[in-house]
């Protein structure tokens, strides 16, 4: 690997950041920045994680929610106080809802008293009309914090439809206020629930609870839309407004009129060098209405090197149509070998960074 750079920024700030964190906990390894957590060793995938793949098919869905879960939680666990462990508590056996009458996600009944789902005998309103046997919580992600080794605090994601199918398989959405109803009352249960089932976490571990919408447009690749946040029994809740949507697409140039045209700028420059086979696509990802980060993947097939050398360069050259500011930009330039290189301008600089992979 080796740097190829249009400014004389060097990314040595990846090193410059890494050991500044005070967290101190048993194997725990470095962070790669002074905003990113540490891990601790050994790192033990839980077995919540086949659960979590049958729920959501989508690998790229799953690793936005689980990303977006660690920077959301940043607002009330620092990364240079705390690290992480993954699913200590919610594992397969307490997820199961195979056949919905098990576990946290099946459905309240005598049965399964700590079902998070409605009862089947009972009709969910969604403020559009009442629909039965309704599935409305789909998963949930857990991560655990701690410092010295000790639980200092629990992050939750729970994710949930945002549109139920009636009886007549008619598509119902389920309305903001109800939802919301909805979340607080099931967030609490399940904060009740662990506090109750698990020794370690004692009133004096705070739990935050974001819920993730598997949005139903096309083009919106889920949200976070609400938060909780418990100490004790308690939880102080406020909306969020984090979504991921696709580009180009009518969410983004609704959300960025000015960037929607400078995406389409930047794919008409590079359909110059990109000719046959190739195509570039992205994904933004708006908080509160607003860009703060453009992924783009573009893609090139059957390209002799000097090709792709020549693409990667127009990658770089062309980023200057981009004139917001506030927003993160990332090219990732795919060959049919795998990634060829990164190209990355940061949020508040003018220094275009290219990183080669050979």
């Amino acid at each position: 690997m080796h740097w190829r750079k249009t400014s004389l920024c060097i990314l040595m700030s990846l090193l410059v950041l890494c050991g500044c964190s005070t967290v101190s906990n048993s194997n725990q390894l470095d962070p790669i920045g002074e905003e990113e957590y540490a891990a601790i060793q050994p790192y033990e995938s839980s077995d919540a994680r086949i659960k979590h793949a049958a729920l959501m098919g989508d690998t790229e869905a799953r690793f936005r929610m689980e990303q977006g879960l660690m920077d959301l939680s940043k607002t009330y666990f620092s990364p240079t106080k705390v690290a992480y462990k993954t699913q200590e508590f919610l594992d397969y056996d307490e997820l199961d809802a195979t056949d919905g009458s098990r576990g946290l996600l099946g459905t309240n009944r005598d049965e399964n008293p700590n079902g998070l789902n409605p009862s089947p005998d009972e009709g969910f309103n969604t403020g559009n009309g009442t629909v039965s046997g309704a599935v409305i919580l789909v998963d949930l992600y857990e991560l655990d914090w701690y410092a010295d080794d000790e639980l200092q605090g629990i992050s939750i994601a729970m994710v949930v439809n945002d549109a139920l199918e009636d009886e007549n398989g008619k598509t119902v959405e389920i309305t903001k206020s109800r939802m919301q109803n909805y979340l607080e009352v099931t967030s609490g249960h399940l904060v009740s629930y662990m506090r109750e089932r698990f020794n370690s976490i004692t009133s004096n571990v705070p739990i935050y609870v974001a819920c993730f919408s598997l949005d139903n447009a096309s083009d919106t690749l889920g949200s976070y839309i609400y938060q909780g946040y418990f100490e004790g029994a308690q939880g102080d809740f406020s909306e969020l407004d984090l979504t991921w949507v696709e580009v180009p697409g009518a969410a983004f140039s609704e959300a960025d009129s000015d960037m929607a045209a400078q995406f389409a700028e930047y794919q008409n420059e590079l359909s110059h060098v990109l000719v046959d086979y190739s195509y570039l696509v992205g994904k933004a990802t708006l908080q509160d209405g607003k860009v703060i980060q453009l992924n783009i993947t573009l893609t090139a097939h059957g390209k002799t090197a000097s090709e792709i050398l020549a693409i990667t360069q127009a990658a770089s050259e062309q980023m200057v149509v981009f004139t917001n500011s506030s927003c993160t930009y990332k090219v990732e330039v795919i060959t049919d070998a795998g990634t060829y290189a990164i190209v990355s301008k940061d949020a508040g600089s003018e220094d275009v960074n290219v990183m080669t992979m050979q």
